[in-house]
């Protein structure tokens, strides 16, 4: 798990950043952090709820117990949702099922990571926005968030929906997964003039299990990424994550990531710690946007809140979104969190260089 250097203790620079932060943290995210949940400056009351802002305005919200959900229900519910009420908002143009990678250690045999791409309507070059989903899901997951890929491409993005080899059982976990969405960060880089996108933008954009292995690709200044069919960078210049697990201490996904490690935390301590956000951030910093809700039983919005702070003391440009009553599969729905997601990509895109062009 996070080694000394994460867990040293990180002081926020202001009271109230402090409270809030503290109010929202599980025990083991407040580890992370110099002030204990029951100092003086936090009163009992405040630590089990804290003032949100959200669509409805700011209101007193207490933290949900989180409730892992079943993933073939998790992955129909996002998959089901019209992106825009009574529409489904079509890309000029839809390519499927491109492989990215060489082929790869599958598990039991060897196969090609593959993505879709969404390209906008009107003149380009647009922004590019590689799209990770959660899981573990396997390969073909990515078609969990082919209605949320439509919806970010009719924004103005070139979008490219991938998958990766997101659990030990096909050859995934670490460092498969890291290396896979470098390579679709490495392809839509190259695909850039084919697709009417701009090789200069691309933003990383995650949710759930995504948003961590997301966040590791963007704050790792090192370039991952290996048996990549493209050539260039497979660092993103922006980063957005929804609702990720960042914080690989939290009971609530000890499942998912027994299965995307290959084993339990002891078993697989080595990996953890090369894969934990925490223990990055030390090069050149790139635009993160966050994103979670107050009722999210998925993932504890503190692994958020804990990133943000991490990254907000790393001198970043970085801000995080808490959503009040947005839950985990909302912020990739039709719903205020959803639209407060592509705001989040809006913001990203344009604090990496020039705006989204309206298709």
């Amino acid at each position: 798990m996070p080694t000394s250097h994460a867990r040293r203790g990180i002081a926020l620079v202001a009271a109230s950043a402090l409270i809030s932060t503290a109010a929202l943290l599980s025990p083991s995210a407040l580890a992370r952090f110099s002030v204990p949940v029951s100092s003086p400056s936090i009163p009992a009351e405040t630590a089990r709820s804290v003032v949100q802002s959200g669509p409805t305005g700011s209101v007193p919200t207490a933290m949900p117990t989180p409730v892992p959900i079943a993933l073939p229900t998790l992955m129909a519910a996002v998959a089901s949702e019209s992106l825009i009420p009574g529409t489904t908002p079509r890309p000029a143009r839809t390519v499927s099922n491109l492989a990215f990678t060489h082929p790869v250690d599958c598990g039991s045999n060897s196969c090609q990571v593959r993505l879709d791409v969404y390209q906008p309507a009107g003149v380009g070059p647009f922004p590019e926005v590689v799209l990770v989903h959660g899981g573990p899901s396997g390969l073909g997951g990515r078609a969990g968030l082919s209605a949320f890929a439509r919806q970010i491409a009719a924004a103005g993005y070139v979008v490219f929906n991938t998958d990766t080899r997101d659990n030990a059982a096909i050859g995934g976990g670490y460092p498969g997964a890291f290396q896979d969405l470098a390579c679709a960060v490495r392809f839509a880089r190259a695909s850039a003039d084919e697709f009417g996108g701009d090789a200069a933008r691309v933003a990383l954009v995650g949710h759930s299990l995504g948003g961590f292995v997301g966040s590791v690709v963007a704050l790792d200044d090192d370039e991952l990424g290996a048996n990549c069919l493209a050539d260039g960078s497979g660092r993103p210049d922006a980063f957005v994550g929804l609702a990720g697990n960042y914080n690989l201490d939290a009971p609530e996904v000890s499942g998912d990531l027994h299965e995307f490690f290959g084993g339990a935390a002891a078993s697989t301590a080595a990996a953890r710690s090369a894969s934990d956000p925490f223990n990055y951030a030390l090069g050149t910093p790139i635009p993160v946007r966050l994103v979670a809700g107050t009722s999210d039983g998925t993932v504890n919005p503190s692994a958020s809140v804990a990133l943000n702070a991490f990254l907000t003391q790393k001198g970043w440009d970085v801000s995080l979104n808490l959503i009040t009553g947005a839950t985990h599969v909302s912020l990739v729905r039709s719903t205020a969190a959803g639209q407060a997601s592509l705001e989040a990509i809006r913001q990203a895109v344009a604090a990496a260089g020039r705006p989204a062009q309206e298709g």
